[in-house]
């Protein structure tokens, strides 16, 4: 099992990094930087890459070694997976020293065991790197190696330039990773690196863009006390973070934007609904409502321009809507390159740090009293409940009259509904099953018809700031804004309906 944390690092600042104290102190048994040659093999279809896996021979010196990495968890730079490593007598991969490792029922098992496969392997890119390495024994027992890589990954069909750090834990506990990289992160500007060095090549070769991941069921044990219970959906929230950060990153699709900001919204709502026993880190919610605003400036121009606007082009006139979303459009575009630095950024790089730290060293057991630690000791389920009961009057109380309530009042109704929502979702694994069902079918219900009415106080908002900018579209901006209040005014009985239904409804328990 392979576990490193990958982090990239302008090539400018790789000399600056070696005279960081952590390095200094271990330079006396840091290892003589090394050509790293690795050439990566695979079959014209790229059946490994298909696989999941990547298949290398790396030579140094004289020596070859093969390695076989397949794919594993990824989070907040952390690579952990397997990873099979042998020395090989050749250039070329012996894909019959696996067998002993892979079982024979597995994806990777089958292919390697395939003799038409390995009839078929050829190298697909070189990537070349030079490598300094400084291991590191810390106070706490855990070693770590330390390597700092510059070269390229070269292909074909193109080349790519590479400067980064890898910290890879030797012996210890995964944390101390996190440790570690904060404090060359106050050396260096370090930046998350969501790809590996297999991965950087193989873009070189496919176009892949990566899809946005929506959030996955969290699933609650029976016996887990409100301690395990924070740490399951904490989890579940940043997970749906990390895999879409690599998505908003590049800019292709603007789904991955709003579903980074979901999760980010889940793990706010999920610190909330457990501040009173886990309370956060000084400054976190600060930092989370920062990236999460960078996020929402592109989600509301996307809104706009591929939603609202194409409904009302097509129930108005086209050519006057048109110019309108072109400008809407350019506007979301420049907000998700800034959403793409903002998760590229120093700031944000520090945050996931930080984050995981805290999540991986229970930090918010540091300096809690014994009764404190044995409330969170206690069972998750009636946690759960008492969470659901004061959620849901809550909300009643903030939705009376919702149908005649003002903006800012239905949208404070709104965000009571979205963390009934997110509360029932994160513990609907410890309550009835067709009580869950139901309350969430209503509830989603009620919860789409205000979303969407924010949607079109939102874009109200901004299409009449719009004319300022572009002043040739003020027609069209007129048009959509009094489209938009039409539908509004027309909502008015089914969302009084829609909350009458959810009114009579109890939290699940």
């Amino acid at each position: 099992m392979e576990r490193e944390l990958k982090l990239r690092i302008p090539s400018e600042d790789l000399d600056k990094l070696r005279h960081a104290p952590l390095l200094v102190q271990s330079k006396g048994q840091a290892k003589a930087p090394a050509l790293l040659t690795s050439t990566y093999f695979d079959t014209p279809a790229l059946a490994f890459h298909w696989c999941k896996a990547s298949l290398r021979v790396r030579a140094v010196g004289n020596d070859r070694v093969q390695t076989l990495k397949l794919e594993g968890s990824s989070q907040a730079g952390l690579f952990d997976r397997d990873e099979f490593e042998m020395p090989v007598e050749r250039d070329t991969p012996d894909l019959k020293l696996l067998h002993a490792q892979i079982p024979n029922e597995s994806d990777c098992g089958k292919l390697i065991r395939d003799e038409t496969i390995g009839a078929e392997l050829e190298p697909v890119f070189v990537t070349r790197i030079n490598r300094a390495v400084f291991p590191l024994h810390l106070q706490t027992g855990d070693d770590i190696e330390i390597a700092l890589d510059e070269g390229t990954v070269d292909a074909d069909s193109g080349s790519v330039s590479i400067a980064a750090v890898e910290l890879e834990l030797k012996q210890g506990q995964p944390e101390s990773l996190y440790g570690v990289a904060l404090e060359l992160l106050d050396t260096v500007p370090l930046r998350i690196d969501h790809r590996s060095k297999a991965d950087l090549g193989y873009e070189l070769l496919v176009a892949a863009h990566s899809e946005a991941v929506k959030a996955q069921p969290v699933q609650l044990h029976k016996r887990d006390s409100v301690e395990d219970a924070f740490c399951r959906i904490a989890r579940n929230c940043l997970d749906q973070v990390h895999a879409n950060e690599g998505g908003v990153v590049s800019g292709h699709d603007p789904s991955s934007v709003h579903q980074m900001r979901v999760g980010l919204r889940r793990l706010r709502s999920a610190l909330d609904l457990f501040a009173r026993v886990i309370p956060a880190f000084p400054g976190l919610d600060e930092e989370l409502r920062w990236i999460a605003s960078e996020l929402g400036a592109a989600r509301d121009w996307e809104v706009l321009t591929k939603s609202t606007l194409e409904h009302a082009g097509t129930n108005g006139n086209p050519d006057e809507i048109l110019p309108v979303r072109q400008a809407c459009g350019q506007i979301a575009a420049n907000n998700r390159q800034r959403a793409a630095d903002a998760v590229e950024s120093v700031r944000y790089t520090r945050l996931a740090l930080q984050l995981a730290l805290w999540f991986d060293r229970k930090g918010w057991r540091d300096g809690m009293s014994d009764e404190q630690r044995e409330a969170i000791s206690g069972p998750a389920k009636p946690f759960a409940a008492e969470v659901l009961r004061r959620r849901h009057r809550k909300l009643i109380k903030r939705g009376k009259g919702l149908a005649n309530l003002d903006d800012h009042r239905r949208h404070r109704a709104r965000i009571a509904a979205k963390k009934v929502r997110y509360a029932t979702e994160f513990f609907a694994s410890v309550c009835p099953r067709r009580a869950v069902r139901h309350y969430v079918v209503c509830l989603t219900a009620l919860q789409d018809d205000l979303g969407w009415r924010n949607d079109a106080v939102v874009a109200n908002q901004l299409l009449q700031s719009l004319p300022r900018t572009s002043p040739e579209v003020g027609s069209g901006s007129a048009f959509a804004r009094g489209y938009l209040a039409s539908r509004v005014a027309a909502d008015h009985q089914p969302l009084k309906r829609l909350w009458k239904r959810f009114k009579r409804l109890s939290p699940p328990s």
